[in-house]
């Protein structure tokens, strides 16, 4: 479909009324497709951003973290779409930076007269005699360098919110198999003492008991059901693949919890990596160039002018200097926003400094609690199955009452719910930490991080 910004179609003029210099010209600008006709690669240069889900992406047989992290960097929409910010807010600090074209003039006057044509061809050429373009040019390489940090920490944080996408999937799922589990021993109980119950063994009462246990444990396993089908949805778009392209989940295992750098050495080195405060400094420095190059324009740019006067027959040249003078535009509404910029990039660079410290020292506290309690926790789920195992027997053998297993089951339910928990907490423990820090801890981290090479003291 071709819109058209016209209202109604203009014939266009003819070209025999332009000089055959002029027609060749064009027609050269149109066949190399430097009048905009072309794609917008061949103009800038640059490659084209390819955006949306890849076809025919190889899909790993079991889904686990690491696998996540590497579908996402191919397919994922959120680093699509920080690569899609790095490429505009590129574009848009070059724009400032940009030198002025010159001017091409062809004019003729004595038109419908007796006399004879006059014909000018002028060139215009600007010329910055202040310094106000190189001094935008200066702050552009600053505004790239700001942008390209931008980058890198949206690009982080997406990587931490897939993270946080499988591991909550990879929870919801062990939450439903334990459901499962749930529903298969209660409704094994529940037909046991109906046996039971039919044999005059047991009461009615603990038959209506451990059915209605049974039947709860199925309405539960609807709620579980539920969230983890919205918990694989929302993974699959993170991933930027069909839910139904989605492969196995792996199970879910603890993280290795190695030693964390002491508290003041986490600083330094998140203050020294963080990519944030690279980008307010690099806003800082370019708030700083813009601002001098404000100041450099109370006079606009020098135009010179000069070319050809075909005149009564005689060609003749001309020359020219033209200056815009500041009677009314001064530039002070420009210089006092580019000051009221410096200072509020100095103001968030500063409070960048001071949430960087505050990120790691709190992120590294949880992450230390996380691995003091990992030898306790660590072992829930097997204490939970055992729990379960032993009150089984003993209710079967007759040693132990309706109430008592069914407390047993409540309380090794609890404990694998508990391990779920725990497991997705020290993974995010860690990842928040190493993100928080700028850097991984060892090799086992799939974070796409700088390996931490300082050595560590062990955390307390």
């Amino acid at each position: 479909m071709t819109v058209s910004l016209s209202p109604e179609p203009r014939a266009v003029p003819p070209l025999r009324r332009l000089p055959g210099w002029a027609v060749r010209a064009v027609a050269v600008a149109f066949a190399t497709g430097g009048v905009g006709v072309g794609p917008v690669a061949a103009q800038t240069g640059s490659s084209p951003l390819v955006v949306g889900p890849a076809a025919a992406l190889p899909l790993p047989a079991v889904l686990d973290l690491p696998a996540a992290f590497r579908l996402a960097r191919r397919s994922g929409p959120l680093r699509q779409l920080a690569d899609a910010r790095e490429e505009a807010g590129t574009g848009r600090v070059r724009e400032t930076g940009q030198w002025l074209n010159p001017t091409l003039e062809w004019r003729r006057e004595n038109l419908g007269s007796a006399l004879q044509p006059d014909i000018f061809v002028t060139a215009y050429v600007p010329v910055d005699l202040t310094g106000r373009r190189l001094a935008l040019r200066a702050a552009t390489g600053a505004g790239r360098q700001r942008v390209q940090a931008d980058a890198v920490a949206e690009r982080r944080e997406a990587e931490l919110e897939v993270a946080r996408a499988w591991l909550r999937a990879a929870a919801t799922q062990g939450a439903l198999e334990l459901a499962d589990r749930q529903v298969a021993a209660l409704s094994e109980i529940a037909d046991v003492d109906a046996t039971r119950l039919r044999e005059g063994l047991v009461s009615e009462a603990v038959g209506l008991r451990t059915q209605l246990e049974a039947d709860r444990a199925r309405v539960a396993r609807v709620a579980a059901t539920g969230d983890a089908a919205r918990a694989a949805a929302q993974l699959a778009r993170v991933l930027g693949i069909a839910m139904d392209q989605l492969p196995a989940l792996a199970a879910l295992a603890a993280p290795g919890m190695p030693a964390a750098p002491d508290s003041a050495a986490a600083s330094v080195m998140a203050l020294a990596a963080r990519p944030e405060l690279r980008a307010r400094e690099a806003a800082v420095q370019e708030a700083s160039r813009r601002l001098a190059a404000e100041r450099r324009g109370l006079f606009g740019d020098l135009q010179v002018q000069g070319g050809t006067k075909q005149t009564s027959g005689f060609m003749t040249g001309q020359i020219g200097v033209g200056m815009p003078m500041p009677l009314f535009h001064r530039n002070d509404a420009a210089r006092q926003r580019a000051r009221g910029e410096y200072a509020e990039a100095q103001v968030l660079r500063d409070d960048m400094r001071q949430q960087v410290r505050g990120d790691v020292d709190a992120a590294r506290r949880v992450y230390a609690a996380s691995r003091a309690a990992a030898q306790s926790a660590g072992t829930f789920d097997a204490r939970g199955r055992e729990v379960a195992r032993i009150a089984r027997v003993a209710y079967a053998e007759g040693h132990a009452t309706l109430t008592e297993l069914l407390d047993a089951e409540r309380a090794a339910s609890d404990a694998m719910h508990a391990h779920l928990r725990w497991v997705v907490d020290a993974w995010l423990a860690r990842l928040e930490f190493e993100r928080a820090l700028g850097a991984r801890l060892d090799e086992t981290s799939p974070l796409d991080l700088p390996l931490l090479s300082t050595p560590l003291t062990p955390a307390p």
